[in-house]
């Protein structure tokens, strides 16, 4: 309804300004919220009441404004006040939800939507949540690799997600996810790289002669140590309030930004990728390490943009397959990239040179690697575009 818009009652406001019995400016705000029967839901930026089931609204009356406090139990607290005094959260409120609040400022929340493209970001944002929080305890079991990878990619969809639609939701609900996300990110990283590069070095040393055995060891447990490390910073950030900050955000439902009516996740899909097409076609024939991870980044966003689309049928499915197809080639290309680095900077400390040798040999195969991969990215990304212009002809 258009009476729930802050630019609606900023148009009445301003009628009543004009008028010969203009008042006060607050007076003429309160009087146009009372003629459009406007209520408005109170929170932080962060949504700290919203996250525990509390509600602070206030209602425009015919002689003041009611604010009302309602707990998650259902309890009730209403105050009732006069004139331009209705613009402030009265000091009864306030004392009981001190403590929630911690000192920041309450503003007024965006109104929840009910615009398909909302509800669908909601549910794709409630599904990586759920992926989250299904692989967290294999994550901190540290069995199983294939646990990180799943979080890992759960929490990079949701990134996907919000940077996709950022200019239609709410920006301080999404300020209060940016940090966190990246911090999660920053901690899974490392860990998820030395998975991959240690399964691999295993598989490598088994193919080496025989007396390289011992140097190969030696590189492992310097590996393992490595792992170790990153494995316990991973676990501090799992039990971190920024973490659980993630996880209380995304189970709230994301309110539009002033003045959105509604996500076009359809026209966010097709821009992502017209950003992927351009970025291809600067590469170039011979695209260096740093090219390469950039289009992998495009290429991510826009797959998941295309995942969070309405766009159905055979051509989509087609589409996200060859995106996939791509995104696996370049990831292994980034993962041999890193497996260099990781190597280099292992050995560079270590004292055996048995050991600096087996990684000198591993590294150059990771280098074949590389270079198989490569050829093999221009065919990907053929079968990709031709699926993207289905996608959009139909």
């Amino acid at each position: 309804m258009a009476g729930n818009r802050p630019d609606a009652i900023r148009r009445l406001a301003h009628e009543f300004s004009r008028a010969r019995d203009a008042a006060a400016p607050q007076e003429n705000w309160l009087r146009a919220e009372r003629e459009l029967a406007v209520s408005h839901e109170y929170d932080t930026a962060d949504r700290d009441l919203e996250q525990i089931g509390v509600q602070v609204s206030r209602l425009p009356l015919e002689a003041g404004v009611m604010w009302r406090l309602t707990l998650p139990r259902g309890e009730r607290v209403e105050t009732w006040t006069t004139g331009t005094e209705g613009l402030s959260l009265p000091s009864e409120i306030t004392r009981l939800i001190g403590s929630v609040v911690a000192g920041k400022p309450l503003i007024p929340a965006a109104p929840l939507s009910d615009d398909p493209g909302a509800k669908r970001l909601r549910a794709s944002l409630l599904a990586q949540r759920q992926a989250l929080l299904e692989h967290d305890p294999g994550v901190r079991l540290a069995n199983d690799p294939d646990n990180l990878r799943k979080h890992r990619v759960a929490a990079r969809r949701t990134r996907a997600f919000l940077r996709a639609t950022r200019r239609y939701v709410e920006s301080g609900w999404l300020r209060s996810l940016a940090e966190p996300l990246n911090e999660l990110g920053a901690a899974t990283g490392p860990l998820r790289d030395l998975d991959v590069l240690l399964h691999h070095v295993r598989v490598s040393i088994d193919g080496l002669d025989a007396q390289d055995h011992t140097g190969g060891g030696s590189l492992v447990e310097r590996l393992d140590r490595e792992r170790a490390n990153a494995y316990r910073r991973l676990v501090e950030t799992l039990d971190s309030d920024s973490y659980r900050t993630i996880l209380g955000l995304l189970r709230l439902p994301p309110r539009l930004a002033a003045n959105i009516e509604a996500i076009p996740l359809d026209l966010i899909a097709r821009n992502e990728f017209e950003r992927l097409a351009k970025r291809v076609r600067r590469l170039g024939k011979h695209p260096d390490d740093a090219a390469l991870h950039g289009l992998r980044i495009a290429l991510k966003r826009a797959r998941y943009a295309a995942e969070l689309s309405t766009l159905t049928g055979k051509h989509r499915l087609r589409f996200l397959n060859d995106a996939k197809a791509l995104q696996d080639l370049l990831g292994e290309h980034q993962d041999a990239t890193v497996a260099v680095e990781l190597l280099r900077a292992t050995t560079v400390v270590d004292s055996p040179t048995a050991a600096a040798f087996v990684a000198g040999r591993l590294a150059e195969r990771q280098g074949v690697r590389r270079s198989t991969i490569t050829r093999q990215l221009p065919d990907a990304w053929k079968r990709l575009r031709r699926s993207a212009n289905r996608l959009a002809e139909h």
